[in-house]
């Protein structure tokens, strides 16, 4: 090597360490610049669990109406850390937004060590997390106020746990996941699956094994009898609050929204994934794969776990997986750069021009779709279901319950009772519209002597549709977007109650 190509390589190599070693501050500049544009994007759900958490801090029980039991949350470890923050006398819309949006920068931090520890190469592991930073799904609920971020982090450290063979402290991760959101705990499955794949020996598997058990069990234990003693809340995943039916048509049609949620954010990754597992298998063999690849389970289980309880197949609820098709894809690009023996600056040329493929297909989707969604959500929050909690909270008797398909916003808003038409946080009213679509519970809702409402908020796409002499319209209110794919305009009616 001449000294001018020597020179030209500690140039090269000395730039590749300054992109490594300050990349990441720039990944998160970036992210912070981006999430920014929507942070006023707070869904009706955000509001559940600002409402649960005030309530509970307030002394009333982890309950949406005080005095009456809850059963509409999908975990409760989300409501606690509002709570937590509700105690300190702050905000709970700041103390939910503000966790959001540290726990989204440190799952960005947390992918950048588990790609680095999985695939040994610093460079690749600064754009799996650049690429995961501008996911699109990833991007709209992070600052939302829900608890995704949370989850993602809880599901990027569990996998960097298992991963290291941590196997005592991946359960406990998992068990904390699993008061996030239940669907999401099956994750100590994938513990206990790594446990026993790559374990070293029986004797080591089975003192493992029931360590890993014990921990799991005790973390999740100690929330089921802490909610039985403050009055059953223990979290809701019944089936039928997703999928209708189980029929094949209907589960081929989750299945499917499932694969347009992660493709349309992730399809290049997926091929690279499964690229990446072709080549191994075929130049290295199967124990390369079983070695690095049991997290990558995690992606099929969880869709799996969602079609059988039920579930939607929405971009929230798939959010754990998108960690994991984006490592395990840019893993399976340093696969094939090993496996097909590029040179390295030709691997990294590939690594850039998938990076920058899904960096636009990101991009698009969200400035495309997602971006004018969220604004139209926030838009409608404001000046269509805050009006109508105002208004309740300055006409309507204290004590006065409110039927309504969307409660959040209005039941935090009013301090008022709310009450979910679809029996959301209500078990009682589960029971009784079990099966009814909404006009037969606006009706049940109003003439049930076990439901009697004092207002109505009806949403339609004709306004005042229920008007009567027994239902007097109050105010209409326009609210557009609602559904990412479907931007027509909804009217949502208060009405109030004549006996």
């Amino acid at each position: 090597m001449t000294e001018e190509q020597e020179q030209e390589t500690k140039r090269r190599w000395l730039w590749w360490r300054i992109a490594v070693q300050y990349g990441i501050a720039a990944v998160i500049f970036v992210f912070f610049l981006t999430v920014s544009l929507h942070f006023g994007y707070t869904p009706d759900e955000s509001y559940i669990y600002l409402q649960y958490g005030k309530n509970l801090a307030l002394g009333e029980g982890f309950t949406f109406n005080p005095g009456t039991p809850g059963a509409g949350l999908s975990g409760p470890l989300w409501v606690l850390l509002i709570a937590g923050g509700s105690k300190l006398h702050l905000d709970p819309y700041f103390v939910a937004k503000t966790l959001d949006i540290i726990f989204a920068s440190f799952s960005v931090l947390a992918l950048l060590g588990f790609a680095f520890i999985l695939i040994r190469d610093h460079v690749y592991a600064l754009v799996a997390a650049w690429i995961f930073s501008f996911d699109a799904w990833f991007l709209r609920w992070s600052g939302s106020g829900l608890d995704c971020s949370l989850g993602t982090l809880l599901t990027i450290l569990a996998l960097w746990y298992t991963y290291r063979k941590g196997y005592l402290s991946a359960s406990l991760v998992a068990g904390l996941l699993t008061l996030v959101r239940v669907e999401w705990g099956f994750l100590f499955v994938v513990v206990v699956a790594d446990l026993i794949v790559n374990g070293s020996n029986r004797s080591m598997i089975m003192k493992m094994l029931a360590g890993s058990l014990f921990v799991y069990a005790v973390v999740v234990g100690s929330w089921v009898v802490v909610s039985l003693s403050i009055g059953g809340a223990l979290p809701s995943v019944l089936p039928g609050d997703g999928i209708v039916g189980a029929d094949a048509s209907s589960i081929g049609s989750a299945a499917m929204k499932g694969l347009k949620v992660i493709g349309g954010t992730q399809l290049v990754m997926a091929v690279a994934l499964v690229a990446g597992v072709i080549v191994t298998v075929r130049r290295i063999g199967w124990h390369s794969v079983r070695e690095d690849g049991v997290p990558m389970l995690w992606a099929p289980l969880l869709p799996l776990v969602l079609l059988l309880s039920g579930q939607d197949l929405g971009s929230r609820s798939l959010i754990p997986i998108i960690p994991v098709v984006v490592v395990y894809g840019v893993w399976g690009l340093k696969k094939i750069e090993i496996g097909t023996l590029l040179p390295i600056q030709r691997g990294l040329l590939v690594l850039t021009v998938v990076a920058i493929v899904s960096l636009v297909q990101n991009q698009v989707v969200y400035h495309r779709w997602i971006l004018p969604h969220m604004e139209s959500v926030e838009l409608g929050v404001n000046e269509c279901l805050k009006p109508m909690g105002y208004w309740l909270r300055s006409h309507a008797p204290s004590g006065s319950t409110v039927h309504a398909q969307e409660i959040g916003v209005v039941g935090y808003v009013s301090g008022r009772n709310v009450v979910n038409l679809r029996a959301v946080v209500n078990p009682v009213m589960r029971k009784v519209l079990s099966g009814s679509d909404d006009q037969t519970a606006v009706t049940q809702g109003r003439n049930d002597e076990a439901l009697q409402a004092d207002y109505v908020i009806d949403r339609h796409s004709v306004p005042d549709r229920l008007s009567s002499p027994t239902l007097k319209p109050v105010m209409t209110r326009p609210f557009s977007g609602l559904r990412i794919l479907n931007p027509e305009t909804a009217y949502y009616t208060l009405y109030e109650v004549v006996r």
